[in-house]
């Protein structure tokens, strides 16, 4: 009884910890290709069907195109679910059956879609397989045939003289979303090369600068740990980076002010910690996550190959927040810290998962 809890107990840790569970990407981009099975093309015509795609999908031939606009995926598992744009339309001569809010699975039974009030199974494929292709990934599913519900429906609305058949041909599809934002490994470091002229300004007032592990300094130049809970868009547009370890700055027989785990925030271009003000009293002690520097509109980096998304010497000035702490903390009552003082330059190299 005894082995069968702890092995009960191994299983349950094993599916909460972090490396277990997956991680679902939000889709942004991409496109869905479904290629019509010639022979469906022909029963369609000799029933006078038309099959049409309305509402941003496009008919070209043979091929549908609808452009991805939603879904998440663990990108590197290639599982998920993936939302298109766009309505496809069986329509008859008295009747028609439109397909809406038509999402892709990554199974065996593809392609689903939204049919009156309620999800059809429209269509299964004999294989399914899913390749990582940079930042996304590319998902294909093969000899796609009719669900026997979706025959059923389409026989009940339109009525043909041929009528549709469970396992008839309906084609093949293709399907390449790209993340709007995706996830950071905790690999690599992040670095702050402290401004000379903001630098001297603290050491001016015998306030020193210190790193904290895991972050790590060199004279000016500090430098952190990229930490897991990252996510960035491709283009660096959007998401926050998020960086372990302090900044400590220490003022000789005063104030001792901590920055604790830098977050980069490119879609607000801020940047954020975790602030802590000693001695208590007089000072207040530990302060919520707040946004002490702006950052400048930096150039972003991507390599799609190797999923890294890199930025060169950002700039960052100081926020209202980040030079009313510095003033507090070593002003002595004086605004000697301003708002757009600048303070250093921020560099990454993120990896995506």
């Amino acid at each position: 009884m005894m082995r069968q809890t702890t092995i009960a107990t191994l299983c349950l840790l094993f599916l909460l910890s972090p490396a277990a569970q997956a991680k679902n990407d939000p889709l942004g981009s991409g496109q869905t290709k479904l290629t019509l099975d010639s022979s469906f093309v022909s029963f369609l015509a000799k029933n006078k069907l038309k099959l049409r795609a309305k509402q941003g999908a496009k008919r070209q031939g043979e091929k549908i195109l609808m452009a991805v606009v939603g879904g998440t995926m663990d990108l590197a598992a290639g599982n998920g679910e993936i939302a298109q744009q766009g309505t496809l339309v069986f329509e008859g001569a008295k009747a028609k059956v439109p397909l809406r809010e038509i999402t892709v699975k990554t199974k065996r039974t593809p392609l689903i879609a939204k049919v009156g009030g309620s999800q059809l199974k429209v269509a299964q494929a004999k294989k399914i397989a899913s390749q990582r292709a940079g930042f996304g990934s590319t998902f294909t599913a093969t000899k796609l045939t009719l669900t026997a519900k979706a025959a059923t429906r389409l026989n009940k609305k339109l009525r043909p003289g041929t009528p549709f058949e469970q396992g008839q041909p309906l084609g093949s599809l293709t399907s390449t979303p790209q993340p709007a934002l995706i996830t950071i490994a905790d690999q690599g470091r992040a670095t702050l090369a402290f401004d000379a002229g903001f630098a001297a300004k603290l050491d001016a007032r015998f306030v020193s600068l210190n790193s904290v592990f895991p972050a790590e300094h060199q004279g000016a130049l500090f430098t952190f740990p990229i930490a897991a809970g990252g996510a960035l868009a491709p283009d660096g547009s959007q998401g926050t980076l998020r960086s372990a370890g302090e900044v400590e700055a220490l003022q000789l027989h005063g104030a001792q002010l901590f920055w604790r785990e830098l977050w980069l925030d490119m879609g607000a271009r801020q940047a954020s910690a975790e602030i802590e003000l000693a001695p208590t009293p007089p000072y207040p002690g530990k302060i919520a996550r707040t946004a002490i520097f702006d950052v400048a509109p930096t150039p972003v980096s991507s390599d799609p190959k190797s999923r890294t998304i890199s930025v060169s010497r950002a700039q960052l000035s100081l926020s209202a927040a980040g030079a009313q702490e510095l003033n507090e903390a070593f002003g002595e009552g004086k605004a000697l810290f301003a708002v757009g003082e600048v303070v250093g330059a921020f560099s990454f190299a993120a990896v995506g998962e």
